[in-house]
Order: structure tokens, then sequence, then C-alpha cells
């Protein structure tokens, strides 16, 4: 099993990944830190957010995607623990670098990494950085406003902690994206064979 576990780590580059990763989420999200502009300290937070789900998003699949079709492997338990295990690593350097409320930070994790996955298995890993990236993206140009309500569901990562529709908007997110991928894996990209 061991071997088996970093064969699936280096495939998906996932040791380089995850340093580049933790470090530009730490840079990112300690550089919004204003305890006196909470509202800045959560943008910033869900940048970071943004930027290292979409570092990590590319190994949401692996360079072979016929061989992960055909192995005999379970693929939605590998699948969904990869999720899971990028959502912790994310969420923990966020909830460490930054001063952003914790609860912000965890539904931000939850819904960005359901989109990550969704963009993985709709466009490919390769692209899995752009569905987390526009959200954040959007979320820190869009001031948080509740009406009209669709700016509320388009800024739902910067809501106020205690905002419901926010927390619905990520758990779906997660849900349906997680679900997905992990049925699903990455989308096969397809190359033209020459010859």
């Amino acid at each position: 099993m061991t071997r088996l576990l970093t064969l699936y780590l280096r495939s998906r580059q996932l040791p380089v990944a995850l340093g580049v990763a933790a470090a530009s989420v730490a840079v990112v999200a300690l550089l919004g830190n204003a305890p006196e502009r909470p509202l800045q300290t959560h943008i910033f937070a869900v940048l970071a957010l943004g930027l290292g789900l979409g570092v990590l998003g590319n190994g949401l699949g692996g360079a072979a995607d016929a061989l992960e079709r055909t192995a005999a492997i379970r693929w939605a338990c590998w699948r969904t623990a990869h999720v899971v295990a990028v959502a912790v690593a994310v969420f923990v350097v966020a909830a460490a670098s930054s001063d952003a409320a914790t609860g912000v930070v965890l539904r931000a994790t939850a819904g960005l990494v359901g989109l990550t996955a969704l963009a993985a298995t709709a466009l490919g890993h390769q692209l899995a950085w752009t569905l987390p990236t526009a959200a954040a993206g959007a979320a820190a140009v869009v001031p948080p406003l509740t009406e009209p309500e669709i700016l509320h569901l388009l800024t739902w990562p910067v809501q106020p902690p205690d905002s419901k529709v926010a927390t619905v908007v990520a758990v779906v997110l997660v849900v349906g994206g997680l679900a997905v991928y992990a049925t699903r894996g990455s989308r096969q990209t397809s190359t033209a064979s020459a010859g």
C-alpha cells in the first residue's frame, strides 16, 4: 500500500505542488492580515485559497488517463481521499496564516475545493484552476452585497460568517463537486496521434 501511495503521489506531482501551494497560500494570507479591516482579511484569505487550490488542482488527474480508467483500483475512494486531503492542506495553512474568521476560511475552502473538483471533471485537470480562481477573483472584486441576490451568490466566499446563503452555496459546491469527481474523475484530454 505504501508503494502504491508513493507512486500515486509522484504521478500527480504532489510533493512539489504541495510545497508551492503551501508557501503561496501562507504568503497571500499573511499579506492580507489587517485587524482593522476584516473584509480585506477575508478577501486575501479567499484569494490565497483560490491560488493554493489552483496549484493543487492539476494533481486531480494524471498523465495516463487510460491507465486510470482501466486499473483495478477503487478510484472513487482514491479521488475522494485526494480531494479531502487537498482541502485539509489548504485550510490548515490558510487558517494558520490568516486572521480571517475560521468559519469564513472553512466555508471558502469547502466551496472552492468543490469548484476545483468540478473544473477537473468538466475541463480536465490542467484547467482545474479556472473555477476556484474565477470565484476567488469575483469575490475580491465585487463587494459582498446582499442585493440584488445574484451579487450575494457571486460573493459567497466573502459573505459574513453567519450568512446562510453563502453556507448553502459552499455545501452544494463541495458535495456536488466531490460526488461528480469521485465517480467520473478528471476529464480525459485527447491528443491526436501522429502518423
